[in-house]
C-alpha cells in the first residue's frame, strides 16, 4: 500500500507541474483543501477515494491507471514547459517582494511587484487553459 501510494503522489506532482499548476489551483479543481493535495503528493493520503482520484485523474488529463503506477506515465515533453516553471518561480518572487514592501511602507513599489506577480499568474492560468484544452483535442495545434 504504501508502494502505491508513493506511485500515486509522484505521479500527481509530475502531472500538476507539467499542467503548470500550483496545488491549490489542482485542489480547486478537485474539490479538495490544498493540505489533501500535500498529503497525495507526499504519499501520506491512504483515505482518497474513488471519487477523488477520478476527480485527479480527469483534472490532471490522465487515467486512473496512470495515477496508480499501472500504466506508464506519458508526460510529454513540452517547449512551453520550462517556460511554466520559469513564469511560476517569477510570480513567486514578485510576490514576495510585493510582501517584503509592504512590511516597509513602500506601496509604490508593493503595487508594482504585486501587478507583476498576478500578470504572471494570468499568463500561468492561461498556458494551463491551453495545454488542457490541446490535450482534449480541442486546440489549433
Amino acid at each position: 500500500m504504501a508502494d502505491l501510494l508513493a506511485t500515486l503522489g509522484q505521479r500527481v506532482r509530475a502531472l500538476r507541474i507539467a499542467h503548470g499548476m500550483t496545488q491549490q489551483q489542482l485542489a480547486d479543481r478537485v474539490g479538495l483543501s490544498r493540505a489533501s493535495i500535500t498529503n497525495v503528493e507526499g504519499g501520506r493520503q491512504g483515505d482518497i477515494g474513488v471519487v477523488n482520484l477520478v476527480a485527479l485523474a480527469d483534472a490532471l488529463g490522465t487515467t486512473i491507471a496512470d495515477l496508480t503506477g499501472t500504466a506508464p506515465l506519458a508526460v510529454e515533453a513540452s517547449p512551453w514547459l520550462e517556460l511554466a516553471r520559469r513564469v511560476t518561480e517569477s510570480e513567486r518572487v514578485y510576490r514576495h517582494l510585493a510582501d517584503e514592501a509592504w512590511a516597509a511602507f513602500d506601496v509604490t513599489t508593493a503595487v508594482r511587484y504585486r501587478g507583476r506577480a498576478e500578470g504572471l499568474e494570468m499568463a500561468r492560468n492561461h498556458h494551463a487553459d491551453v495545454v488542457a484544452e490541446q490535450k482534449s483535442g480541442g486546440g489549433a495545434g
